[in-house]
């Protein structure tokens, strides 16, 4: 009777142990749902959307800016005087990676989304801190990702909410496909030096239907790929770079 006795009490214990895990995961789940049910309050959705609509309005200028000057923030040393980067400077390849490209979006878009928000001044009835603005660009064929981390304490009356993460968004310009046909433009002015092979320009352009076009500019060459495909403020987007020779 003894061992049945005992063996009856582990049952119990375990019993015991199997119902407070279940409570605690029902605890954590109540919590999570609280979370989100805050991240969208009505009383503070004003907040929320503000900053939805100036991640994507400086998301779209970052893209826009980028393309204007080779995919630069700050145009390095090697560029035109309006402030195109040079791919191919006399004989040297000088076109950046594309994660160099992600980093400069990144940096800009951490920027423009600062003064965006303008220390949310537009909002006098809450009290808005800010923490630090990280964000992770990604590059892809027919889009461009930016994964925006800026965590936000929203103090109204007696209630606090904390932002953190926001939605990924998404910006349809065909960046990485473009990227494509500039490494392949300086493939291969670095095996020719002298010369640009107009008809694979032709070629390359008809096979991911964007436009190429060529223009001189203070004794360089300026190369502009054009995608009618991809949109900003209803432009076509453009993207520009230049190239030395001896």
């Amino acid at each position: 009777m003894k061992r049945a006795t005992r063996k009856g009490q582990v049952t119990v214990f375990i019993i015991f142990a199997i119902l407070i895990v279940a409570l605690i995961g029902v605890l954590i789940t109540y919590r999570m749902s609280l979370s989100n049910v805050s991240r969208i309050s009505p009383e503070i959705s004003p907040v929320h959307s503000f900053v939805m609509d100036c991640i994507k309005q400086s998301s779209e200028e970052a893209i826009y800016n980028i393309g204007e000057t080779g995919g630069y923030f700050n145009s390095p040393n090697l560029s035109t005087d309006n402030n195109i980067a040079y791919y191919f400077y006399l004989d040297n390849n000088l076109m950046p990676t594309k994660e160099k490209i992600e980093e400069e979006l990144s940096f800009y878009m951490k920027n423009k989304l600062f003064f965006c928000t303008e220390n949310f001044i537009s909002f006098p009835d809450f009290n808005i801190k800010q923490g630090e603005i990280k964000i992770k660009t990604t590059i892809g064929d027919n889009k461009v990702i930016f994964n925006v981390n800026y965590p936000l304490s929203i103090e109204k009356e007696n209630s606090t909410y904390l932002f953190n993460d926001f939605k990924d968004t998404e910006i349809s310009v065909r960046l990485g496909v473009i990227y494509g046909v500039n490494k392949l433009i300086i493939e291969d002015q670095m095996k020719n030096k002298r010369d640009v092979c107009i008809s694979c320009l032709n070629d390359w352009a008809n096979e991911r239907d964007i436009y190429i076009d060529m223009y001189d500019y203070k004794e360089s060459l300026v190369f502009m790929v054009t995608d009618p495909n991809s949109k900003i403020n209803d432009k076509e987007f453009a993207f520009y770079f230049a190239s030395k020779y001896k």
